[in-house]
């Protein structure tokens, strides 16, 4: 049960019990007119009318295809990205601008998960390069361990 639903429930109870309004505010440490509107809405509605209503909001301006233009972007695979870039892209591709820690939610929420850069450059290596220039730091090393024992006889 959420916390709200039951502090209702607590406010009606001693109301039931015989108690007045104001006790029950003092009792809980709670206003008044809060505790009489609560009582009088479970008078009027029953236990229906204690839970929390849905409270939506303004309509979001990311529309359905927005989402699946950034869930194609970000399924590319073709980049890393941050939230920043991603709500760059939204605004140049869609002319709408979001703020990175509005696309960080959007993006949990959507369960997408996009990729923050690090600071390495890994990802943007080539292998082969790697591996011939491995090679090459190895040939080094063991002539450098050769000129030092010729040097030390």
């Amino acid at each position: 049960m959420a916390r709200r639903t039951r502090d209702r429930l607590e406010m009606i109870r001693p109301a039931d019990a015989g108690w007045s309004a104001p006790k029950v505010a003092r009792h809980l440490r709670i206003g008044r007119k809060r505790v009489r509107h609560w009582i009088g809405a479970f008078l009027e509605g029953g236990f229906d009318a204690l839970p929390e209503k849905p409270h939506p909001g303004q309509r979001s301006a990311l529309t359905a295809e927005m989402r699946a233009g950034i869930r194609a972007e970000i399924g590319k695979k073709e980049r890393t990205w941050t939230a920043q870039q991603i709500a760059d892209w939204v605004a140049e591709r869609f002319g709408l601008r979001l703020t990175a820690d509005w696309v960080g939610k959007l993006l949990r929420r959507e369960r997408l998960s996009y990729k923050r850069t690090s600071r390495s450059v890994k990802h943007k290596q080539d292998p082969e390069q790697v591996e011939a220039k491995a090679a090459e730091l190895a040939e080094l090393e063991q002539r450098a361990m050769l000129s030092r024992r010729m040097s030390a006889t």
